[in-house]
């Protein structure tokens, strides 16, 4: 899949190691990085999802629209994309199932500890 970034500094966190390091700690920047190779090697959101380990799930309220993935259930903290239509590289609204199958572009728009 293709990962486009919401801004340079979200960016700058999942592709340099030792910023994300210095930022999230160890064991969070290493998850984050696994899961961005991941996702880029993915051939669809489907791909992603069907890995249980990252817990691939659709958010309500603020963030409808919005999917998380989890870089550790005990670490918090979590990686949060959303799916574009190829096309056009614009916001999908669709049917999960659908949309899942279909998704080869993400944009990355936010790494967050979901506790804090």
């Amino acid at each position: 899949m293709k990962i486009k970034y919401h801004n340079k500094k979200i960016e700058a966190l999942c592709t340099d190691y030792g910023r994300a390091k210095m930022q999230l700690g160890q064991e969070v920047a290493t998850k984050l990085f696994a899961a961005v190779n991941y996702i880029s090697s993915a051939k669809s959101l489907q791909d992603v999802k069907n890995y249980s380990a990252y817990n691939l799930h659709l958010l309500i309220g603020q963030r409808k629209g919005q999917y998380a993935i989890e870089l550790g259930r005990k670490l918090g903290f979590r990686l949060i994309i959303i799916p574009l239509n190829e096309k056009d590289e614009e916001w999908v609204a669709a049917q999960e199932h659908d949309l899942l199958k279909a998704t080869k572009v993400v944009i990355i728009w936010e790494v967050n500890n979901h506790y804090e």
